[in-house]
């Protein structure tokens, strides 16, 4: 579904998606796409940097941002083009006033963002809102993730939010703390002090009534929940799409295109400038590099890591004589970090199966794409304690036939 879209940029939009699958920041990928136009239109490009963009520039960025196609968790997403502009260029999905959208004592917020961070001169751009002014508010300020939920004053910043990479977001508030999480990692606490404020406004996902500017970038699976979340819950349901009612869950915003609340109950409608996107399909894994695990039938595997100290960096694969399974090392050749098998149980339950059992109890980031649709999943190990096998029955269940 597009609104307020050319035929023109949707040619952008496609040609920014293609650049996505080889080229890593947005800097270089103005810059190929400046080599491969015509001269007054390569000028013009040059004269943009990716802090100032034209919105929709942004947009068809966004929409091939890296992850775009390579790590959303839950197929179809919504792509904004928010500019900064508070009257121009804006989209959103409105959910009418309700009473369940007012959790009287707690509450959780989350959700899966892909944003073109650092918004410019530190601008806040609205995720989800119910009137920043009265109600609860979260969102992103330059790089920083913010939250209110007692109307005007009462924001809190804490968290980095990372630049064109999908990542988790959450935020929980019972009355006396206010938690930041940013994927599944507890990142800030604050001390507050009453319920959650309550409006009449109508929610906003990609806005908010007093503050009406949208993210440049992609949005997927919010969430509302009535209570405040642990950090064991957070992360139990992170990569898990939810689709059933559960306890203290009020509604689930998938966002793949439209404004429904997939527990069919707080529906919304989209309004204004945004862009469905499904993932297409990726780069085959003929020609991998030395962090690129390829499994049979189709299934590209990366992980990322950090040590305690702040170090990072990707693992690296190991030459093992096998198709459907493979070692990652970490810190050095002789000294191995993770096994990951991708199994076809097809036949068995109509899903292809992700399994991983690792030697490390350093932070690790485990991305296993499907390149013939693109859908990815995701899975984190957290700092600590030995990393937990995993054994994923329902990790690709659109991967069979």
């Amino acid at each position: 579904m597009i609104t307020t879209i050319s035929r023109k940029r949707l040619t952008l939009a496609a040609l920014a998606g293609w650049l996505a699958a080889g080229l890593r920041t947005v800097a270089t990928r103005l810059a190929v796409l400046a080599a491969r136009l015509p001269g007054w239109v390569a000028a013009r490009l040059a004269t943009w940097t990716a802090a100032a963009l034209p919105a929709w520039v942004l947009l068809a960025l966004a929409a091939g941002l890296p992850g775009g196609a390579v790590a959303q968790p839950f197929g179809t997403y919504l792509v904004f083009s928010g500019n900064g502009s508070a009257t121009a260029g804006n989209g959103y999905l409105e959910v009418p006033d309700s009473a369940a959208l007012d959790p009287p004592i707690a509450m959780t917020l989350e959700g899966w963002v892909q944003l073109a961070t650092p918004f410019p001169a530190g601008g806040c751009r609205s995720l989800i809102g119910k009137n920043s002014s009265q109600s609860y508010w979260l969102g992103v300020c330059g790089s920083t993730l913010r939250a209110s939920f007692r109307g005007a004053g009462s924001q809190h910043d804490g968290g980095t939010v990372p630049a064109g990479r999908w990542t988790h977001l959450a935020v929980s508030y019972d009355g006396g703390t206010q938690k930041h999480y940013i994927d599944g990692e507890l990142v800030g606490s604050f001390v507050v002090s009453g319920p959650p404020g309550a409006s009449s406004a109508p929610l906003e996902i990609g806005g908010d009534v007093s503050w009406p500017e949208s993210p440049a970038g992609a949005l997927a699976e919010f969430r509302l929940w009535t209570y405040a979340r642990t950090v064991d819950q957070i992360r139990a349901t992170i990569n898990v799409a939810l689709s059933s009612p559960q306890e203290e869950l009020a509604a689930v915003w998938s966002l793949a295109g439209t404004g429904n609340d997939t527990l069919g109950v707080l529906n919304g409608t989209l309004r204004g400038t945004y862009v469905a996107v499904t993932p297409k399909a990726l780069l085959a894994c003929a020609r991998p590099g030395p962090g690129d695990l390829c499994l049979a039938p189709a299934f590209l595997v990366t992980v990322s890591w950090r040590t305690g100290d702040g170090a990072t960096g990707t693992g690296t694969v190991l030459p093992v004589a096998s198709t459907c399974s493979g070692i990652f090392w970490f810190f050095s050749l002789d000294s191995w970090e993770l096994m990951v098998k991708v199994i076809d149980a097809c036949a068995l339950n109509g899903s292809v199966w992700m399994f991983s059992a690792a030697t490390t109890n350093v932070f690790y980031r485990l991305e296993v794409a499907d390149v013939r649709s693109g859908i990815t999943k995701i899975y984190f190990n957290y700092p600590g304690p030995p990393a937990p096998a995993v054994t994923d029955t329902m990790a690709f269940p659109g991967s069979c036939g």
